[in-house]
Parts: C-alpha cells; structure tokens; sequence
C-alpha cells in the first residue's frame, strides 16, 4: 500500500479530467461505505451537496452556531500562530455520511467590499479601490479532525498563487461516517477581530433517500 496523498492540489494543476476523476471515486467510495454499514443497496441512496450549517454545523463567528447555510465565518477573536475552531467538537448526523475534498476560495466572486481586507487596505476608501481588488486573504491552514484524529491540514497558500481561480483538490477525501465527532479548524494569519474567511469546503454527502431529498 502506498503513502497516503493528503496535499491540497491547485485546481490549475492537475491534469483534465483529474477533478471529475478525484470526485467519482469519492463518490464510489462514501456509497460503498454508507451502503455496507447501513444495509442499504445504493440505489436507495442519495448523493448530495454538502451544506455548511446543516450538515457541517459551521459556526457564524467566534462560538456561535450559524442559523444560515452560507459559506463564510466572520473571526470575532483569533489566536495568534493556533488553530481556531469553526464548528466547536460536533457530531455528524444519523445516517448521514459526509466526504470533504477540496476547497474553494468565494472572495474574488463576492465583489468589491471591505469586509476582511487586511490592517489599511480600507484607509484608502472604497473608491478607490481598483475593480481587481478583493479582500484579502485571512486564513493560510484548514485542519479536519475526525474521531479525535487530525486527518488533513491543507496549505491554502498553494491556491492563493492561482488568483483568478482558488480551488484546490485532495486524492484523497476526509470521510466523517455518521455519528462520528469532528472539528473543523482556520489557521488565521491576523488575531484582528471581526475579519471573514469566505471558504467553501468541497464535498458531498450521503444518506438514504428521504432524509432531505428524494430524487
């Protein structure tokens, strides 16, 4: 058996046809753990879109759960050079099986605003912003710890190079099986209060049909 890959890969970086690849045997492989631990045949299975808060119980910022399922989380106090938590020690939902991998950057596609950029890039005013600016980038490590394990630390710096297009992908997806706790960590590069980390975490889940949907 061969070393496991947990790197994050620039999206501009792997060969086509690479993503669909990655996200098919992901796929392949969270139905045909779902469907041997719930004796479910995989046609009685339904693959969907992971959402932030519902699935993930993302926090809106600093320990407060989200009431939305949006993908950001606005910082109301870090700590310097440690992991902060978004979602506190959670526990995934019943019957519900949840594959992360990769991750996606939202600011270029949000617009120009303020909200986020670092210490003096709003002194100038918003006017005077050119239309390539965005705000800028506040969180350099995500970490996911499944069971009590750290299973990925993702370097999010190597997406930061592809400016117009941050996404990046792993080989290998973090898989957290119903019922199991986990902790989903941002590695902030300021402790400034109220700074927003708009980041989208890649992935699908799993569940019997009914649970959300039943296609």
């Amino acid at each position: 058996m061969g070393a496991a890959l947990t790197q994050l890969i620039p999206i501009q970086e792997l060969t086509p046809g690479a993503v669909g690849a990655i996200r098919n045997q992901v796929i392949n492989s969270v139905v045909a753990l779902a469907s041997s631990e719930l004796g479910l045949a995989p046609e009685k299975l339904v693959v969907r879109d992971v959402r932030p808060f519902s699935d993930l119980q993302l926090y809106a910022g600093g320990t407060t759960d989200s009431t939305l399922d949006q993908w950001l989380y606005d910082a109301t106090t870090t700590t310097a050079a440690a992991f902060t938590a978004i979602n506190g020690s959670k526990t995934m939902g019943d019957q519900r099986y949840v594959a992360l991998f990769g991750i996606r950057d939202l600011r270029r596609g949000l617009g120009i605003h303020t909200t986020g950029m670092a210490t003096g890039d709003t002194a100038v005013g918003l006017a005077a912003i050119p239309e390539h600016a965005k705000p800028a980038a506040v969180v350099s490590l995500v970490k996911i710890n499944v069971g009590g394990a750290d299973k990925v630390i993702w370097d999010l710096t190597s997406i930061e190079a592809y400016p117009e297009q941050q996404i990046g992908f792993t080989p290998s997806a973090v898989i957290i099986p119903q019922n199991a706790s986990f902790v989903i960590s941002y590695y902030f590069k300021t402790t400034i209060a109220g700074i927003r980390a708009n980041l989208q975490l890649i992935g699908v889940a799993v569940e019997p049909r009914g649970k959300v949907i039943s296609p």
